[in-house]
């Protein structure tokens, strides 16, 4: 295997939000915050980004790929992927660097103990780090020579209201500052850009972004400054939908003007000055005075699955990951084991773990396994996590085991046939399942280096300033999409999704979004799918295909992004291809984590496109 090194960096961005430490006049006061980063004179205005190369002497690499992690995902997941890519690529004489982004939540993972952890392989100071506390256990030396505590976890409120701050423009803006960087080192300004899942959002956000945010001049359009995008089991997004509303305009204005920033902090309702309570029904009367007079709901600033998913439990697969390293499938996982007490165990003691109870027993391979399995308890939950990492072996001392890819044939009833290609949209899941990814290749996705797998603090607030959840009364909505019919409250919210005008032009506010660009995207475009994932057919990229310009770079000729929506079939249109600059390919029975985890072999058709992509593009 081609020996592949990784190193995270740090660079300014420009982006410089409200409430947000680093900022202009901006204070902190939060003792977690002090404590976790040493005093009050700290930024998180920095863009972050972990650099995979080949080893050796570093050389002027041919192409370089930034690729944006998805829903609740780290740059971790991108290390196979790179690891697979990079080796293709020099083979066919073409060098090439990935440099997977975090976005700048990944600030606050407070992972120093973590860092020890792996630097000693020990299971049990990562254990320490994040539960030693609940625990009751003694501080481990080396915890005590280091930073003398034990990790710190955010609440979602009032710890880190800020996040409400950090919208979609201000993560395009950290991006760019990478995207910049990345120019400046590769031959030719050879850089591309791509996502996975909830990343493709932001790939397609960047390239539809004009990010001179004066209105004088000339655009700056993010997608002028990429040879190509690439897009993993997410649809990037659209122009598509109804005129926003003046009352949704409004909402979005009194959201990033501070009401956001106070619903979050007080998780109630206020005005648009964030001190101000209020309620929908009455904010004439409440924010009467305020410009403009509407009142925002409280949400989480961080991203959360009650009862599934939240920062403490993203962190133990990092423990146990570390664990599966020295003892995959023999003894318990740790996280499960009493420290010196019947019942003294992680998930017992720390509640937020509790929802762990319900997975059996297991090995720390057992328990990683049916965490994020697609055949998993938990993937049938949040299929985001969906990954074919093989299947449960036996119950062995009462813990159950794990049956990697590379452990002989899979049981028959983890790899079923779905039956033939849908016609229709939005398509269903369809072909034979396959297992591709191995869990033992995996783990050093979860903590290897600076990084991680997951996104404990995945931004929830922020993004949604440019959404407007709506309000339907009788048979009209009241809340959003003003004015139009209604039955349910849903079908009165709106959202930018890639067209800003409206609201960056029509309002003058192009500091809270300017995507104005999506038409003129001129670059050439790749996309993959997983039959077993959330991008199950081909159709559902013709959104996007529509939504941005004809190709332009030499590897085009002028045929259309999408050139028939219809034929064959609604869910397997005919493409522009090579041609048109929009490649679609289907991987067959790929889950969708399995799009970036899985092995560079027969059964996997993305490495090879991918690189032919990057390797025609590049000038």
């Amino acid at each position: 295997m081609t020996l592949v090194v990784q190193e995270t960096v740090d660079v300014p961005s420009q982006a410089k939000p409200a409430n947000t430490p680093g900022s202009p006049a901006v204070v902190v006061t939060n003792t977690k915050l002090l404590t976790q980063f040493g005093g009050g004179s700290f930024s998180l205005n920095n863009a972050r980004y972990t650099r995979h190369r080949l080893a050796g002497a570093a050389e002027p690499p041919d192409a370089i790929l930034i690729l944006v992690p998805g829903f609740e995902g780290g740059a971790g997941d991108f290390k196979i992927l790179a690891e697979n890519v990079l080796a293709r690529a020099q083979a066919e004489g073409f060098v090439l660097e990935v440099w997977a982004f975090d976005r700048r939540t990944n600030q606050l993972e407070d992972t120093v103990g973590l860092d020890i952890a792996e630097e000693f392989s020990s299971p049990e100071i990562a254990l320490d780090w994040l539960y030693g506390g609940e625990l009751g256990l003694t501080l481990h030396p080396l915890l005590v020579s280091g930073p003398n505590r034990r990790g710190i976890f955010y609440d979602p409120q009032a710890d880190v209201p800020f996040i409400a701050s950090w919208t979609n423009l201000v993560f395009s803006r950290d991006i760019d500052a990478v995207v910049e960087v990345a120019r400046t080192v590769a031959r030719n300004q050879n850089v591309f850009l791509g996502g996975h899942s909830a990343g493709t959002g932001f790939t397609a956000r960047y390239a539809a972004t004009d990010f001179n945010l004066t209105g004088v001049g000339p655009a700056d359009p993010g997608y002028a400054k990429l040879r190509g995008l690439v897009l993993l089991e997410g649809g990037g997004g659209s122009t598509g939908g109804a005129p926003l509303t003046a009352d949704t305009l409004d909402r979005i204005e009194a959201k990033f003007d501070g009401g956001l920033y106070g619903a979050v902090r007080d998780n109630a309702p206020r005005c648009v000055d964030g001190v101000t309570p209020c309620t929908i029904a009455t904010e004439a009367v409440d924010c009467g005075v305020e410009v403009p007079p509407k009142c925002t709901l409280p949400t989480t600033a961080y991203a959360i699955v009650p009862g599934l998913l939240n920062p403490r439990i993203l962190s133990a697969g990092e423990l146990t990951a570390l664990q599966a390293v020295l003892d995959p499938d023999g003894g318990e996982n740790l996280v499960r084991v009493d420290q010196g007490g019947t019942g003294n165990n992680a998930v017992a003691k720390v509640p937020d773990l509790a929802s762990l109870a319900a997975l059996p027993r297991a090995t720390a391979d057992g328990g990683l396994g049916e965490f994020i399995d697609d055949d998993g308890i938990v993937a049938s939950i949040a299929s985001f996590v969906a990954t074919s990492i093989g299947a449960p072996g036996p119950v062995v001392g009462g813990l159950q085991t794990w049956q990697d890819i590379t452990e002989g044939p899979m049981p028959p009833a983890v790899v079923p046939d779905n039956g033939p290609p849908p016609t229709t949209l939005p398509g269903t899941r369809w072909g034979r399942e396959k297992e591709v990814t191995r869990l033992d290749r995996l783990i050093g996705n979860f903590y290897k280096g600076r990084t991680n797998f997951t996104d404990l603090y995945y931004p929830n607030a922020g993004p949604s300033v440019t959404t407007v959840s709506g309000g339907c009364a009788g048979s009209v909505c009241s809340v959003g999409n003003v004015g139009a019919a209604c039955t349910t409250d849903g079908q009165c919210s709106q959202a930018v999704d890639l067209d800003s005008t409206a609201l960056s032009v029509g309002r003058g506010r192009r500091d809270i979004e300017n995507l104005t660009q999506a038409a003129n995207v001129d670059i050439p475009v790749i996309a993959f799918g997983g039959t077993n994932g959330l991008a199950t057919v081909p159709g559902a990229y013709r959104p996007f295909g529509t939504s941005i310009g004809v190709c332009t770079a030499p590897s085009c000729n002028g045929t259309p992004r999408v050139v028939d929506a219809s034929s064959p079939n609604p869910a397997f249109p005919t493409f522009g291809g090579v041609a048109g600059g929009y490649e679609i390919v289907m991987a067959e029975g790929f889950a969708h984590i399995d799009v970036v985890t899985a092995e560079d072999d027969a059964n996997n058709p993305i490495p090879t496109a991918l690189v032919a992509f990057l390797k025609r593009n590049a000038q």
